[in-house]
């Protein structure tokens, strides 16, 4: 007689509380990954507010240093003067300049007043570099009243190969480079400004 084939294997059933468990692990897994989920949106958003005030921060400290030229020559009397001001919201540092004229830097003004044909001119001038202006301040920080030296500076701003480059910096050490050559031109935004070695302006 034949034996009979063996049975196919069953396989055991989870009992109750293995069920639950495994419910439960479940939900547990579902629940974590929310969770990651949550935070992460959540650190996203901390982040983003974060960056909105401080950029919001910054602009309501944001300082624009702008370059003024004022020149006349009357009958009795001449001017030529050269200023910053700072039409920003913010403190100002002014880091460093460059004068460049006849296509060559110039470290001084009598070197400047020198270069254009008047060597010797009297002139009054005031420091630059360094220097922190408060928003709304101006200074003069070149200014000559002979006229021989003024008629030599005006024609002077006219020709290209001259220019004053300046750079300066906000409290948040955020900075800008401006060149007198582009006058409508807004600053250039610069990571550090620059150094110019020995071609700065000593004023």
């Amino acid at each position: 007689m034949a034996d009979a084939p063996d049975a196919e294997p069953t396989s055991p059933e989870l009992s109750r509380s293995e069920r639950l468990f495994l419910r439960i692990s479940i939900w547990q897994t579902v629940l974590s990954v929310v969770g990651v989920f949550i935070g992460v949106v959540a650190l996203y958003a901390a982040l983003s507010e974060s960056e909105a005030v401080r950029r919001q921060t910054a602009a309501g400290v944001w300082p624009y240093v702008q370059l003024g030229v004022r020149d006349y020559v009357a009958v009795d009397d001449a001017l030529f003067e050269l200023s910053l001001t700072n039409a920003g919201v913010g403190p100002a540092r002014i880091d460093d300049m460059r004068v460049t004229a006849g296509g060559a830097p110039v470290t001084t003004w009598a070197g400047l007043i020198a270069q254009v044909g008047a060597p010797g001119a009297s002139f009054s001038q005031n420091a630059a570099n360094q220097r922190v202006l408060s928003p709304g301040e101006t200074i003069p920080i070149f200014a000559t009243r002979d006229e021989s030296t003024v008629r030599a500076l005006r024609a002077a701003v006219a020709d290209s190969g001259n220019a004053i480059e300046y750079c300066y910096c906000s409290i948040f050490d955020q900075c800008w480079l401006a060149d007198s050559r582009s006058p409508d031109a807004p600053p250039e935004p610069v990571r550090h400004c620059p150094d110019y070695g020995n071609a700065s302006f000593s004023n």
